[in-house]
């Protein structure tokens, strides 16, 4: 419902204004300003003159087929009781216009409620029972169910009129103990009154303000007791219209889902899902809400919030964090106002707001997020994988098809996981497609769906994923030293549907074909041995000799560098020589003697081995280059599943931070072996190789992991 102020009048008045010049007899009068009302109750209207003079002001009415006339140089008036239509005119000198007056007026709302009989002159006695007038009017606009707008437009407005000095208005306004009601804008001919009432056992006045000075009211439900509202001459007795807005705020009804707003937060939502103006919250803590209020407001990691709050009353504000997880923690307390910005820390899913008070309290808070996030996500996307229970509702899954998502990496945050989703029931087809030049990589993992443990995964390449979650990990190459933006598209290659037709073996038809074309083949080569078979068993014996050899020195190196397993001081020196001297032998020797590496990985650019001699604390890792030289060479080691790996030593001795190795160059056709110290509880450990490659960076990353269990 709207309000009826003293200036609403001219707004609906003014739709039939129509300017005009009228001549009297003798004089020259211009018509000013002109209405009607067809809304019957209390009437009064007030036109005052800006200038010192306003000659020939005069004000004509006719009200129920009754005409009226007054003029003035100063202000011209008139009041009454209309019960069907009201009609006026001002009249005045033709150098006077509509912006030389004010306006005053009082007349009926037709969405408000008037006096429609006259109001008892006090408040009953206890005891006494009767059908007495009442106001019943709850705001509908509670916590963020109404924009501005709306919500300063959800009042009431009473309209009535004192007849005489003897006259005096009493009425009952409907409500419950913990309810808020607040009175505002009076409005009327003459000085009023306004008086507070609580009946009970007895009636009790609680307070009276004038109409003079009257700023708003915010007003207790009494407890076991009526609230009476009455309103008293305190000026001149004659008929006197008058209005007020009145407003009662339910606290039962205070809540998301029409019930009473808790602390703390009991809901299994949060806000912002389902509100008309979501990033503004407004409510009320009556003296009986001992426990006060609170709203969870939905959010996401390592955003800046912007917050503006207004509290009346002395509020008592906590702020806490909801994490993933169904985790809660408290990182600001007994505030008597919001932080101009808040952070979110890692993890973050909400933001929780909970406010407490003596006193009769209003809180408004407005909540403004600065930070775009990752992918559909309000903010950071994980760095990690979920629990076992899986993605919450707050961790929004991709699905492969049209549209690209993006994100960004940074100081502190080099990975970012992202859910994906597969509907199909014999599974997807998918890969994806980077659209814009950045410096990540971009793995599709399949998970297990009952522990969601890694079971394969694809550096973005095509790769068949059945029915359910999985997941997108992006991760930045190294050294990250500032925000690195990515965009990516999950490409749908169709659906998996395995091909049922019937196979008949036929290869025995081709027997004697496969016979006679192996042996064509094999022919050119059994000539050429024939030829050499002298040189051969020469030089077999001396390279017997020669494998014999290296193999013993093989032997010996890796008996230096797995030394430390059952030695507790070890020389780093013997460690860089044995290193050293590996470097120089043979890539096959190496490969041949010390066996199959735990993990392998060739590019055309590089190739990368690695060992755990023993199931020690230690890896060795072998790098060979090929046709070109590698610049700013890093090497980085991390767990796909987020587990922390530590790096407690590296020879030779190389600069380290955190998981990242600094090789600086690599020459082309070189080897390098590197013996590190592994620490931390890592489950497996990825390996990854990046850097300059004439000029453009390039990274190598194995597809598989190598398993670190302990």
């Amino acid at each position: 419902m709207r309000t009826a102020q003293a200036g609403a009048i001219v707004v609906i008045l003014l739709l039939s204004l129509i300017p005009q010049t009228v001549s009297s007899e003798g004089n020259e009068a211009e018509l000013i300003l002109q209405g009607e009302s067809e809304e019957s109750g209390p009437f009064w209207i007030l036109f005052t003159c800006k200038l010192e003079s306003c000659p020939g002001m005069e004000l004509s009415i006719i009200s129920d087929g009754e005409s009226f006339y007054y003029s003035d140089t100063h202000h011209v008036e008139w009041s009454g009781i209309v019960k069907n239509s009201v009609e006026w005119e001002l009249m005045g000198s033709n150098s006077l216009g509509p912006e030389d007056f004010i306006i005053s007026s009082i007349s009926n709302d037709n969405e408000g409620v008037i006096e429609e009989e006259d109001l008892p002159d006090i408040i009953p006695s206890p005891g006494q029972n009767s059908d007495w007038p009442f106001i019943d009017y709850s705001s509908n606009c509670q916590l963020n169910r109404c924009d501005e707008t709306n919500w300063e437009g959800d009042r009431l407005t009473f309209t009535g009129s004192l007849q005489n000095s003897s006259d005096e208005d009493a009425i009952l306004v409907l409500g419950d103990f913990g309810d808020v009601v607040e009175i505002s804008k009076i409005n009327s001919r003459n000085l009023v009154d306004l008086e507070v009432w609580y009946r009970g056992e007895e009636k009790t006045l609680v307070r009276s303000i004038s109409s003079s000075n009257f700023e708003g009211l915010l007003l207790d439900y009494p407890q076991d007791s009526q609230l009476w509202i009455r309103i008293v001459h305190s000026s001149l007795g004659e008929l006197s219209p008058y209005q007020f807005d009145i407003v009662r705020f339910d606290g039962d009804r205070e809540g998301p889902d029409g019930h009473e707003l808790p602390n703390p937060w009991i809901y299994g939502y949060q806000l912002h899902a389902n509100s008309t103006n979501d990033n503004v919250f407004r409510g009320h803590i009556s003296t009986g809400d001992v426990e006060g209020d609170s709203i969870l407001v939905s959010s996401g990691s390592k955003i800046l919030i912007r917050l503006e709050c207004e509290f009346t009353g002395g509020v008592s504000l906590d702020i806490v964090i909801h994490e993933i997880g169904n985790m809660t923690r408290k990182i600001l307390e007994n505030l008597d106002g919001c932080p101009e910005d808040l952070q979110t820390p890692e993890s973050t899913i909400g933001v929780e707001f909970t406010m407490r008070s003596e006193v009769l309290s209003e809180w408004r808070i407005e909540i403004n997020s600065h930070t775009n996030g990752d992918g559909s996500l309000n903010g950071d996307a994980p760095d990690f994988l979920w629990t076992e229970t899986g993605p919450s509702e707050f961790w929004t899954n991709l699905r492969p098809g049209p549209g690209s998502v993006s994100g960004s990496l940074g100081l502190g945050d080099s990975v970012d996981i992202h859910p994906l989703e597969i509907n199909d029931e014999n599974g997807s087809l998918i890969m994806i497609r980077s659209e814009i030049d950045s410096p990540v990589t971009y793995q599709i993992q399949e998970l297990k769906q009952d522990g969601w443990q890694i079971l394969n995964y694809t550096n973005g390449a095509m790769i068949s994923l059945p029915k359910g979650n999985h997941a997108i990990r992006v991760e930045g190459l190294s050294p990250i030293i500032g925000d690195v933006n990515y965009e990516f598209t999950i490409l749908y290659l169709g659906e998996n549907i395995p091909d049922e037709g019937e196979f008949r073996d036929m290869s025995h038809l081709f027997t004697n074909f496969y016979v006679l074309i192996g042996f064509l083949m094999i022919l050119p080569l059994l000539v050429v041995l024939w030829w050499n078979r002298s040189a051969i068993t020469q030089r077999d014996g001396a390279m017997k000799v020669n494998q014999k050899h290296e193999i013993e020195r093989l032997i010996r190196l890796r008996e230096k560098l797995t030394k430390s397993m059952i030695e507790d001081i070890v020389d780093p020196r013997e460690i860089e020589n044995a290193l050293g001297k590996l470097g120089e032998t043979p890539w096959e020797g190496v490969l041949e003697e010390w066996g199959s590496p735990g993990l392998r990985h060739m590019t055309d650019q590089i190739e990368i081995c690695a060992w755990r001699p023993m199931d020690g604390s230690f890896l060795i890792i072998g790098i060979r280059t090929f046709e070109k030289k590698w610049t700013l060479a890093a090497l980085n080691l991390n767990s796909p599943e987020g587990s922390n790996v530590e790096i407690n030593g590296i020879n030779p001795s190389y600069v380290y931070e955190g998981r990242d190795i600094f090789l600086d160059s690599l020459e082309p056709h070189s080897k390098k072996f590197l013996r590190i110290s592994i620490g931390g509880n890592p489950s497996s450990i990825e390996l990854e190789i990046s850097g300059l490659v004439s000029g453009e960076p390039l990274a190598a990353v194995p597809r598989e992991a190598l398993s670190w269990e302990k």
